[in-house]
């Protein structure tokens, strides 16, 4: 079955080489780029195909900046709140802006994109695992001695601006992969969307907590779901650039 592989280039080159399995060769760099790569719209031009890796380029820059803003906020009305699930988020949300700076680094260079996609992957695996236990133990502790956040509405208000933020984000990303139907955007514009759930997730259990105090274990279990979504995206990363290799 031929699989295909696409040019890096801005250039108006050929977008596309066959490579069957019996001819594949064994260099790492090949086999991700035809593992990352799916054929793509054929309509879409040189000058468009390089505008819209500028519009990707532009909407992870402008990601960056409010994952920080949101994620610094978070983090510090999650340690007033005393709520596992926010700081979960918080944590996830500030390495964020490390992938989406991967995904810079990779779509406005085309020199060493795969080792370099490889140490970047490996070193977000060890930091989300890292975060993701660390949640994980906090939540454990919070339930064994059912410590109950306290209340902030605060708290509230910010997580449900950053789900619509990142909900928007996400949008404008899926919208932006699809004409380069390039997997890693597609990546890009799922773990935007996988945040904006996060933070949903996060307002919802606030909220139920603020009208029913009793299920006060509820917080602390989001944070051990949110915890292991983290690790198991670590684990996932680090098999991910081991096989590459």
């Amino acid at each position: 079955m031929a699989r295909y592989e696409r040019f890096d280039d801005d250039a108006p080159a050929p977008k596309f080489t066959v490579v069957t399995r019996s001819n594949l060769p064994n260099d790492p760099e090949i086999s991700e780029k035809i593992d990352l790569f799916v054929p793509t719209n054929s309509s879409l031009s040189a000058e468009e195909e390089t505008t819209t890796r500028h519009a990707l380029i532009t909407l992870n820059i402008i990601s960056i900046v409010v994952s920080t803003v949101c994620g610094i906020i978070t983090f510090f009305l999650a340690v007033e709140e005393q709520s596992a699930s926010a700081l979960g988020f918080a944590v996830d949300t500030i390495l964020d802006v490390l992938a989406f700076l991967s995904i810079i680094w990779r779509f406005t260079s085309t020199h060493d994109q795969v080792k370099k996609e490889i140490y970047v992957l490996r070193i977000l695996s060890v930091l989300f695992f890292a975060s993701g236990f660390g949640v994980f133990i906090d939540s454990v502790i919070d339930i064994r001695h059912k410590v109950h956040p306290i209340p902030n509405h605060y708290l509230v208000v910010a997580v449900a601006i950053q789900t619509i933020v990142f909900f928007c984000l996400a949008f404008g990303k899926y919208t932006v992969a699809k004409k380069l139907n390039v997997i890693s955007a597609y990546s890009d514009a799922f773990n935007t969307f996988i945040s904006a759930l996060m933070a949903l997730s996060v307002a919802f259990s606030i909220t139920i907590y603020n009208s029913n105090q009793s299920v006060w274990y509820f917080d602390p279990m989001v944070g051990m779901v949110i915890s292991v979504t983290i690790m198991t995206y670590g684990v996932w990363m680090m098999f991910k650039s081991f096989r590459a290799t």
